[in-house]
């Protein structure tokens, strides 16, 4: 198979470029749009992190038939027409578990606690809908089921940067399109690992993602029969 990775970042101070974009919370939502532009219609449920997750872009969604649940900062999110109440931590102290909840329409908005405030923004799950969050010391908490939902998603997540994030190439330009590009090659590498695994090709030779990776880079530039002093 033949592959391509094409990288197009403008740089400079124009409409579209990195200048005019970087720091607006807007970049974020465009990127969503984008990745989900063919989503409409399907029923899809997003999973959003806290850049990204808006009641003005959950709104938009789904008017295309694509419900949302996001976790909610802040901070980092774009919080415009949430109550400012449930944006506060409140005086009382709280134990494990509990949750508070505020609706309009089908969107919901969840402050739970465990060991800190968490926010969730959703229009996919109901509020009264029980989950549960298990912990390998703490055991069982109780959640509303979107919460559930969401820290299920985000494992997979986690997963994929514990298998594989010391592989990632570790070259810093000050280009940000360079960036971009080598951060694209080395997810490109890990899920070819990925791909190989699931191959029958593993079952013979059984690489470890080290040894993937060394042979990998060997064959595209020509150095398989190289000795190890070069």
């Amino acid at each position: 198979f033949s592959f391509k990775i094409y990288v197009h970042l403008k740089e400079g101070s124009g409409a579209d470029g990195l200048d005019a974009l970087k720091n607006k919370p807007q970049l974020h939502s465009m990127v969503a749009k984008s990745l989900c532009q063919n989503a409409s219609g399907k029923n899809y449920i997003i999973f959003t992190g806290p850049s990204i997750t808006s009641l003005n872009l959950f709104e938009e969604f789904e008017k295309q038939e694509i419900y949302c649940c996001g976790l909610l900062s802040t901070r980092k999110s774009d919080c415009t027409g949430l109550p400012a109440s449930m944006l506060n931590n409140p005086e009382t102290p709280q134990s494990r578990g509990q949750y508070r909840i505020r609706m309009k329409g089908n969107m919901s908005l969840i402050c739970w606690y465990n060991k800190g405030h968490f926010r969730f923004l959703t229009n996919a799950y109901s509020p009264v809908q029980q989950g549960v969050i298990i912990k390998r010391k703490s055991g069982e908490i109780p959640c509303p089921l979107a919460v559930e939902a969401f820290a299920a998603h985000l494992s997979y997540i986690c997963k994929y940067d514990d298998k594989y994030s010391k592989y990632f190439i570790s070259h810093k330009p000050n280009k940000t399109w360079q960036q971009v590009f080598w951060f694209a090659i080395s997810i490109a590498i890990n899920n070819a690992y990925i791909l190989y695994k699931m191959s029958e090709a593993y079952h013979v030779t059984r690489y470890s993602r080290a040894q993937f990776g060394e042979r990998l880079v060997k064959e595209l530039l020509g150095l398989e029969d190289t000795s190890p002093s070069h």
